[in-house]
């Protein structure tokens, strides 16, 4: 009986084995990536040849960024991965979520994390995108107490007994499609990064990128889905709370969404196969090399300890590479202890390097503390450092280019402002975070030139070396620094001596935590009726340049918004580090 009863066994699993065999021959192959999207044909040529190169483009116009995301996730074959510091539960952000949700219901693996800190803190929201789909997976960076919406006094808690972990937040904003189309820079998922906000839309840049360099964001976005401070929704109590309860809303339905009248045209683009060729695959070039960087997880701490945070190191390494000319463009400017002395140190090794700075002005900033810890660095900045700091206008000349869609969101701001829905004009707030050194190495990211990107939040981004990328960022950010767009700092031309009384009181009172002396050496200035742009170390720059006050933009005499800048100038001196 033994015998038979081995036969059958051997040919039970030989049969199993062969039915396996014939269905491994007979199943589809799996999708190529974006099968179907000109990025997918773009990615099947590259395959095709011996060496597959890396190609990048710049995205500067917000409108053209949402286009390029919503089209991603619609042409996404097996994965779409997404990290953000903001996720807004406004129209962009329903309408970004919508699209992934549609994408993980074809069968893509969708997994998003974002800021707890800065994003949707709705638990029934939240309950509702952790039950939305098995494929859609949600994760939440430093959640205090294990809530989406803990309690202020939750938070003062935390606060109190683990400060450095609450302060220090996932600033990464990064999407990476079916494991081979990369998308990084500036922009957050909120109206404002997208040019569908009425009261301020962020001047910001995006970086598409294809090719080997891929690989390691992929790696960097895993590190983050897998670290333990990255916690899933449905972990979360108050969310757990509402999933168990099951009355939250539910928006299965494109009709259960409020997109406000807003993406017709748009969504039609994103399908649109010559739209998405000619706006981005065609323009998508090859460059010479490129490399995703990116702190690790939880950031590590210093500036040139061997436990340095990595983007820290990789961007100063850039800079220390500058021979002739350094331009840089970032929201905050706010240069840490470490970062003046790098720039004393490249003046030394280096007298004749030009230092150029485009920034936000007081008018433009949507962060007053992070401007007042620049007006109370401003004079050493141009004084001491030599830099050229420029800072753009509310309203520049270059908006309506940069911004498409102007004439339309401007009109419902002017509705809102009579209804007294907002309290201003639509403006431009610059967010780009972005560099330029010697025409050769470029970098376009989350990085801000300011303590919190530099010792707590994480960063990521793209750092180039290509001549041809390099030339056309350098025009973007230069075009940014005309006078129609940008005020210059300079020194005024004050009399009877006030100017080295001014340095003298204010080296004396940056070396204590307050800062009361009430004048400062530099100004805004702007170009004259007639006057020609000239640096502002040329003999005959105040015959071309007027001065425009400390805080040119300001409504009235001495607004709310001046004061407290002026008052954190005076004692925010211990909190720079951390806001």
């Amino acid at each position: 009986m033994a015998a038979p009863c081995r036969w059958k066994l051997v040919l039970g699993i030989y049969l199993l084995l062969a039915s396996s065999v014939a269905r491994a021959e007979t199943a589809a192959p799996a999708p190529a990536p974006l099968a179907g999207s000109p990025f997918g044909e773009l990615l099947a040529d590259d395959a095709r040849a011996k060496l597959i190169p890396n190609r990048a483009l710049r995205l500067e116009i917000g409108y053209d960024a949402l286009l390029a995301r919503v089209h991603l996730i619609r042409a996404a074959q097996a994965s779409v991965d997404i990290q953000t510091f903001i996720w807004k539960n406004d129209e962009c952000g329903r309408l970004l979520l919508w699209e992934l949700l549609e994408a993980a219901r074809r069968g893509v693996r969708v997994r998003l994390i974002a800021d707890q800190l800065f994003s949707e803190t709705d638990p029934a929201v939240i309950a509702f995108v952790a039950t939305a789909h098995p494929n859609l997976q949600v994760r939440h960076y430093r959640p205090a107490f294990q809530r989406i919406d803990p309690a202020l006094w939750r938070m003062a808690v935390a606060v109190a007994f683990s400060f450095r972990a609450t302060n220090q937040r996932m600033h990464n904003k990064v999407m990476i499609v079916d494991d081979a189309v990369l998308l990084t820079g500036g922009r957050n998922i909120e109206n404002a990064y997208y040019d569908h906000a009425t009261e301020y839309n962020y001047r910001d840049r995006d970086v598409i990128a294809t090719g080997p360099v891929v690989a390691a964001a992929v790696s960097s976005f895993d590190e983050f889905w897998n670290y333990r401070q990255a916690v899933p929704s449905a972990a979360l109590k108050d969310v757990a709370r509402e999933i168990k309860r099951g009355t939250f809303r539910r928006y299965d339905r494109r009709e259960d969404w409020e997109f406000g009248g807003f993406f017709a045209e748009l969504s039609s683009e994103a399908s649109n196969v010559p739209v998405v060729r000619a706006k981005f695959v065609q323009p998508l070039a090859p460059v010479r090399r490129a490399e995703f960087i990116a702190d690790e997880a939880g950031k590590a701490r210093g500036w040139l300890r061997r436990s340095a945070p990595r983007g820290t190191l990789a961007l100063r390494g850039a800079l220390e590479r500058g021979e002739r000319d350094i331009l840089i463009q970032t929201p905050y400017l706010v240069l840490s202890p470490a970062a003046r002395e790098l720039v004393v140190q490249l003046r030394a090794q280096r007298p004749e390097l030009r230092l150029r700075i485009s920034s936000n002005s007081f008018a433009s900033t949507d962060n007053l503390m992070a401007y007042s810890g620049n007006y109370r660095l401003r004079n050493l900045y141009i004084e001491q450092l030599r830099l050229e700091v420029h800072e753009m206008k509310p309203r520049p000349a270059v908006m309506p280019e940069l911004f498409p869609r102007f004439a339309a969101m401007d009109e419902r701001a002017a509705v809102r402002l009579a209804a007294r829905e907002q309290k201003r004009t639509m403006y431009f707030a610059l967010h780009a975070k972005s560099l330029v050194v010697d025409g050769t190495t470029s970098f376009i990211g989350s990085y801000n030139l300011d303590p919190r990107s530099e010792n707590l939040n994480t960063e990521a981004g793209l750092l180039i070396e290509d001549e041809a990328f390099a030339r056309g960022l350098r025009a973007e950010i230069e075009r940014d620094l005309r006078a129609e767009n940008s005020w210059v700092i300079a020194r005024r031309k004050l009399p009877l001596g006030m100017g080295a009384l001014n340095t003298l009181v204010g080296t004396v009172t940056s070396l204590t935590p307050f800062d009361v002396w009430p004048l400062r050496n530099t100004s805004s200035f702007d170009l004259r009726a007639g006057g020609t742009e000239v640096g502002t170390d040329h003999p005959e720059f105040y015959e071309h340049y007027e001065e425009a006050g400390s805080f040119p933009g300001a409504e009235g005499w001495i607004s709310q918004d001046e004061i407290v800048t002026r008052l954190y100038k005076a004692v925010g001196k211990p909190l720079t580090p951390i806001l």
